[in-house]
């Protein structure tokens, strides 16, 4: 009886469950995988240092070993498409401009394939971190904790 209470509620599979696959993305023919990943950078308020975590976090849990055969021409002639939603400056305007991130750092993060031009969003998120450590890169006027989303495409 205890098991029984324990277990969690099993759903019978879904039959005849339909999906709608919209087109593939510009530049594709065929999306392969989407993978999707968070980062951050609590001191410092580096964006570059979220968003190479973030792509790090997408792609660091798949494998998928057929892509060699998947891609016409092989892995290095995959096409990547890159995502990032960061929170933005305000200029002095205060109009909402893309931070200034190092996309070399970013690139670096991909072994294989063509990597579109990068789209960079608005988005991620800023909270308050309620501490600043100057040692670790925090300034006084910004104790801010940044967070980046990735989101990678992958196909041909």
């Amino acid at each position: 009886m205890l098991a029984s209470r324990l277990r969690p509620a099993m759903r019978p599979p879904a039959r005849g469950l339909k999906m709608s696959i919209t087109k593939a993305p510009p530049g594709f023919r065929e999306v392969i995988l989407i993978e999707s990943g968070v980062g951050t950078d609590q001191h410092g308020q580096d964006l570059t240092k979220a968003c190479v975590r973030a792509c790090k976090d997408a792609i660091s849990f798949n494998s998928v070993p057929s892509l060699e055969r998947l891609v016409p021409g092989g892995a290095g002639n995959a096409l990547l498409r890159l995502q990032l939603a960061v929170p933005f400056d305000s200029s002095a305007d205060g109009l909402p401009t893309p931070p200034a991130i190092d996309m070399a750092e970013v690139q670096a993060c991909f072994a294989y394939g063509k990597l579109l031009p990068v789209e960079i969003l608005q988005g991620g998120a800023r909270f308050e971190s309620m501490c600043s450590v100057p040692s670790l890169g925090d300034s006084a006027e910004d104790s801010s904790w940044v967070y980046a989303i990735a989101c990678v495409t992958v196909g041909y």
